[in-house]
């Protein structure tokens, strides 16, 4: 077999069948949206983020899969405006919300997915896209094409290495089987396919994080489970409770075994190859 032969988006579909986790659709995630805000906003991750994006003045930036605003709030302050969007109307609350009370107002939210035809959404093109943390899409050639297709300048990527967020010890201290579905890998070998070689830095958070309590804790390892029984959720809770540091001030602070790792993906669009 040529390497050519290989169809790397048929390969990520099929990782992603096999999965331990499931997409979550739209209602799961106007569910979540104000938990997810609570555990993502002023992180880590988004400062280590902007670190690797240096972002210029004159940027027209589209933030696909906004969330709450994890990146576009603080990108807004250094960019000439960013588009956000997310299938979440919860979402795009909790980033409005948070826009107003900082006195934003060069952010544009706008509900749409992957799927959706942004020209009839009239989403211009934008000197930068970036997609965070949010390539859950089944067609994975046809997403990487829009984003291309919608910057003028550059492209950047944030994607799972590995387990990512997700923690293989969890799992199975809950007792459920494990498999995190495709990694950046893929990604980067179905653009090397059309052309883009892009460029590969890394995001490592700590092995730790604080939390103002145990409930918090155990909120920021629910989220990745859906219908746990009730000795499933006991299971869970010895899982932190074993893990967990207290402090004096009562917070507390949760380990975990491995960081959560991150492939920050780029490329800038002059220097594109092939047929894109």
């Amino acid at each position: 077999m040529h390497y050519n032969d290989i169809d790397w988006n048929e390969l990520w579909q099929e990782a992603r069948r096999q999965k331990s986790w499931k997409k979550k659709n739209r209602q799961a995630w106007d569910s979540r949206a104000a938990g997810f805000a609570r555990r993502n906003i002023d992180s880590e991750y988004a400062e280590l983020f902007l670190q690797l994006l240096k972002p210029a003045p004159h940027w027209r930036v589209l933030d696909i899969g906004c969330g709450p605003g994890t990146l576009a709030l603080p990108l807004a302050a250094r960019v000439k405006s960013v588009t956000a969007i997310d299938f979440s109307a919860a979402m795009l609350h909790e980033l409005e919300e948070r826009a107003a009370q900082q006195g934003i107002t060069n952010i544009v939210p706008i509900q749409a997915s992957w799927t959706d035809d942004w020209q009839q959404l009239a989403i211009p093109v934008h000197e930068v896209v970036i997609s965070s943390r949010s390539l859950s899409v089944f067609d994975l050639r046809s997403a990487l094409e829009k984003m291309n297709s919608w910057a003028t300048e550059k492209v950047f990527i944030a994607d799972r290495v590995g387990s990512g967020p997700f923690d293989p010890d969890l799992f199975a201290a809950v007792g459920r089987p494990f498999d995190p579905g495709p990694d950046f890998i893929f990604t980067v070998n179905l653009l090397y396919q059309l052309g883009i070689h892009p460029k590969i830095d890394y995001i490592e958070l700590a092995r730790t994080k604080t939390y103002d309590s145990r409930d918090e804790a155990l909120e920021s390892c629910r989220w990745m489970f859906d219908d746990l029984s009730p000795a499933e959720e006991e299971r869970l809770a010895a899982y932190v409770d074993g893990r967990l540091v207290h402090d004096e001030g009562g917070r507390v602070t949760l380990r975990r075994r491995a960081r959560v790792k991150w492939a920050l993906l780029s490329w800038d669009k002059e220097r594109v190859q092939g047929g894109l």
